[in-house]
């Protein structure tokens, strides 16, 4: 999996190193992180679905500065090529099963309704971890409940098909 060094987009209250690369914890200045990136492609039922992955190395800011310059990395450099082959995966846990000491993990949020996504009632939480190439860490997905919608263009479509029928 190519993953790529991807430059953070600046937030007004955030702090970032010369380079745009590391962005600064504000409540511990000498830790940061780094934003990696990866498009995967799934074929669903013949449907091709890409989507971009988002995963962070946090460390000491000096480490990773000098893991920046021994390596050359730079806004869209392989890092997997670079550095050591890693992958993104998504980590998804139901609230019950979410301890004190998992962090990093928010909740699931529907992109296109902006609702919280829940399993049998109770909110789905997720997380994505960079891991090494070939770790037993794999993508664990939570399936959220859909509520059924009445489709009133099948009540029409019927209609419609008994008035040709009786023709």
């Amino acid at each position: 999996m190519k993953l790529k060094v991807t430059k953070w987009k600046e937030k007004v209250d955030s702090i970032y190193t010369a380079n745009g690369l590391v962005r600064l914890n504000t409540n511990k200045p000498e830790y940061g992180s780094m934003m990696l990136t990866a498009t995967t492609i799934a074929i669903t039922n013949g449907y091709l679905n890409s989507k971009t992955k988002v995963g962070f190395v946090t460390a000491k800011v000096d480490e990773l500065e000098t893991l920046i310059n021994e390596h050359k990395l730079k806004e869209g450099s392989d890092f997997s090529a670079l550095v050591s082959p890693h992958r993104i995966v998504t980590l998804e846990k139901v609230a019950s099963e979410i301890k004190d000491s998992d962090f990093g993990y928010t909740e699931k949020i529907n992109p296109s309704t902006g609702e919280v996504l829940k399993k049998n009632g109770e909110v789905i939480y997720r997380k994505t971890e960079v891991v090494e190439e070939g770790s037993d860490i794999v993508d664990t997905k939570i399936t959220h409940n859909t509520i059924e919608v009445e489709d009133t263009a099948k009540e029409e479509f019927k209609s419609k098909a008994n008035v040709v029928a009786e023709l």
